[in-house]
């Protein structure tokens, strides 16, 4: 069986690509640049040239594969609206009907818990109302929408939503920036935003890329479901202050910002981030109503119908991420 993967030199890309060669398929992976070719190479996977703003290059992904995943995509959180569009929406519509007509015989699509956005009551699961809180997961959203139009033409199809990722390897990203920031001492390492009890969930990288790993081998199972991947319990922020707070060795925030407060402090951040281009999330209000509303989601679904057990607690995780990124001199020693 013929499996390739889009985005298969990225973070979480390169995790699944691992865990698949692990089990014996046959890979196919996209690449962007000869960098990228020859990482693929390394691994004794086939190297196939993708661009997700020129469609044309979407035949060779498809050709000669049995399924297809698909992890490629404009990932950021402060982005351009037409882009999110274009490369997460348009592109993923033109894959997925390319993919039906050449025979693919599953189109794996990676969405994310940002489709579904913030939870009123949690832990929200598969059939959660959306209400996705940024563009992106709006694109993701709409990305989904159009995948399943296409399986009332014959398209058999598996969406996954990983919540946010995190792990080594891990760089300019979310986590990155908040588990960098709390062991540099910065801002986040000596506020937080409201009482601290809003809850939040992570999901190891590799748990999320084995998740990908059964939904391949569990076909029949899989067809034409969606599925939340992610560690199976969600933390509140003090709790994960705390984590951090025994991994670092640094005391866990003493000061509590009003959202109201917050959003005025951080003025002056966005501002500077809107002026230099910079995509940390971190600097920019919108962080605010993301940390004062819960993120919390039931993965039931994924452990009844495909066996999915993730293997890390968030502290055993985060210890190993940090590890990396001292190793890495992302943060001191």
């Amino acid at each position: 069986m013929r499996v390739t993967v889009t985005g298969a030199t990225g973070f979480l890309g390169s995790y699944v690509v691992d865990n698949l060669i692990k089990k014996g398929f046959t890979l196919r992976g996209t690449y962007h640049t000869s960098e990228k070719r020859q990482a693929l190479l390394a691994k004794n996977v086939e190297p196939v040239y993708m661009d997700l703003e020129r469609p044309e290059t979407f035949l060779n992904v498809v050709k000669n594969t049995d399924i297809l995943i698909h992890l490629a995509a404009y990932y950021t959180f402060t982005g351009k609206k037409n882009l999110y569009y274009r490369l997460n929406v348009e592109a993923t519509r033109i894959l997925a009907e390319q993919a039906l007509k050449h025979g693919v015989k599953r189109f794996i699509y990676c969405s994310s818990t940002e489709a579904i956005g913030p939870v009123q009551n949690p832990p929200g699961d598969e059939e959660t109302p959306p209400n996705p809180q940024f563009e992106y997961g709006r694109s993701k959203l709409l990305a989904e929408l159009q995948i399943k139009d296409l399986a009332a033409k014959g398209l058999s199809y598996t969406i996954v939503r990983p919540s946010g990722l995190y792990g080594p390897g891990n760089v300019n990203d979310v986590s990155y920036w908040f588990i960098t920031s709390f062991a540099k001492g910065g801002f986040f390492s000596k506020f937080k935003i409201g009482n601290g009890e809003t809850l939040i969930q992570f999901a190891h990288v590799d748990d999320v890329a084995k998740g990908f790993t059964l939904v391949v081998e569990k076909l029949e199972k899989s067809e034409n479901q969606v599925f939340i991947l992610s560690e199976d319990k969600a933390y509140t922020y003090n709790e994960v202050y705390k984590i951090l707070s025994e991994l670092t060795g640094n005391p866990p925030p003493k000061y509590s910002l009003t959202p109201a407060l917050a959003k005025l402090l951080l003025s002056f951040t966005h501002a500077y981030s809107l002026l230099k281009g910079d995509n940390n999330l971190l600097l920019r209000r919108s962080i605010v109503d993301s940390v004062t509303k819960h993120r919390a989601y039931s993965i039931e679904k994924a452990k009844k119908l495909l066996g999915y057990s993730p293997r890390y607690s968030l502290k055993e995780g985060l210890r190993e991420t940090i590890e990396w990124y001292r190793l890495k001199g992302y943060i001191k020693k």
